[in-house]
């Protein structure tokens, strides 16, 4: 996939972002580097018996479990209860905090 300089500007336009010319071009080439990387990604054989892990195992390992990729348990700490996340917000509506809108309204 190749991006041109419309898609650049069109995308630093919808997030709010002045880009000179120089910095377009830069961002260009940036953002294609990814892209060609996401594309190389994609020749990567993942095997179908397990998930998508499985492209992460390296072979010759004593331990099957162990891979490149660990995933850990998701675990919940240093929770905050509802009441108190509200009482340090400086805008609330009930149970909602408020922000300031982002987006212009439709016409």
């Amino acid at each position: 996939m190749h991006l041109d300089k419309e898609v650049i500007k069109r995308t630093a336009e919808l997030a709010r972002l002045n880009f000179s010319e120089e910095e377009i071009i830069e961002a260009q080439k940036d953002l294609q580097k990814i892209l060609t990387s996401f594309e190389v990604l994609l020749e990567v054989p993942i095997s179908h018996e397990h998930d998508a892990r499985s492209a992460f195992s390296t072979k010759g390992l004593e331990n099957k479990d162990e891979s490149l990729s660990h995933m850990e348990k998701d675990q919940v700490e240093n929770s905050i209860t509802t009441s108190d996340f509200l009482a340090q917000t400086p805008s609330r509506e009930g149970a909602f905090v408020r922000v300031p809108a982002i987006l212009a309204q439709s016409t």
